[in-house]
């Protein structure tokens, strides 16, 4: 047998010893089961890897293994197909709607590469009108930042300017300190008598507001330095939520610029809709030929043999339950 046949067992999980027993029309089968699972891959590969690479960022060998982690669940789900030996509607429904899905996944990834361009320009539009609201929000919650900012810094540039002029009007204040001394005085009868003799001491000393002018004066520093960063943050807010949007755009903002395009562009929607019914098609090829082909002799055989085992089963098991 072929190199083609051997890769087409691996691929669809047949038996390579029970084929090499079967004619040529089951090789043949084999063959369309091949080249149906090969279209698939290689659409599923390059779709994995755009994916990777667009929207997780991933280096080219990330992208490579998340091709590969698409291409396992591709031929895992069509071995579900291939393996089967009952024709029934039900497998074709429940096929039908995975084909569904992927289709749209497939199509929907695919024309967010071919439409990139497109899709940038709708984008920078989306961006702009994100930026003009997010903007509008940041700047009145720092607007009402500064409001109180100038309210404190008015309220404290008065009460110092305050303090400041009667300090000026007063630098020195008189302090009076009072200290008492006592000394005994020997009575006319013999005894001592202690006598107080207080002293009053007046000094100049720097009016002690002066330490609460120079408090407030650090306060007022502190605040214009706080409104001097909030008025910077504030000039320089639209370039920076810019910035800040294009670094955080992800797949859902860009499916909706997709979904404005495909909406009003006529062309895109055809092109949506053309290359959503190609997948769709090449996702049922398999399930459809199982279904409307004939049962080749490759199936006859799995199921011949699956009647052997079963005969052979239960020819044991009633010599087990009847001994002689």
């Amino acid at each position: 047998m072929s190199l083609w046949n051997r890769f087409g067992c691996l691929l669809t999980g047949w038996s390579y010893s029970t084929l090499k027993q079967c004619s040529e029309a089951s090789r043949c089968q084999l063959s369309k089961y091949t080249s149906a699972l090969m279209i698939l891959i290689l659409i599923w590969s390059v779709t994995g890897f755009c994916f990777a690479q667009r929207y997780i960022g991933l280096p080219v060998w990330g992208c490579a293994i998340v091709s590969m982690f698409f291409i396992t669940i591709v031929i895992m789900i069509e071995r579900q197909i291939i393996l089967t030996t009952k024709k029934t509607f039900s497998m074709l429904a429940f096929r039908a709607m995975i084909a569904l899905v992927m289709a749209v996944v497939g199509s929907t990834i695919f024309d967010q590469t071919m439409f990139g361009k497109d899709i940038d320009k709708q984008m920078a539009n989306n961006i702009e009108i994100q930026v003009a609201d997010l903007t509008k929000h940041r700047v009145h919650i720092i607007d009402e930042k500064l409001i109180a900012l100038h309210t404190e810094l008015d309220s404290l540039t008065k009460v110092n300017s305050n303090l400041q002029e009667e300090v000026n009007n007063n630098p020195f204040v008189i302090q009076t300190s009072v200290t008492n001394s006592q000394n005994k005085v020997l009575m006319p009868d013999g005894t001592f008598k202690t006598v107080n003799n207080p002293s009053v001491t007046k000094n100049q000393v720097p009016n002690p507001k002066l330490a609460n002018v120079e408090a407030n004066n650090k306060a007022i520093e502190r605040l214009q330095v706080q409104e001097q960063t909030w008025t910077e943050k504030k000039q320089g807010m639209e370039e920076a939520v810019r910035a800040e949007c294009k670094a955080s755009v992800g797949f859902l903002e860009e499916l909706e610029a997709m979904w404005t395009i495909i909406s009003t562009r006529p062309l895109a929607g055809v092109f949506y809709l053309v290359f959503f019914v190609l997948l769709m098609s090449l996702e049922l090829f398999v399930v459809v030929s199982k279904m409307v082909d004939d049962e080749c002799d490759y199936d006859a055989a799995i199921k011949g043999a699956q009647k052997v085992r079963l005969v052979q089963f239960h020819q044991a098991f009633n010599r087990a339950a009847n001994p002689v």
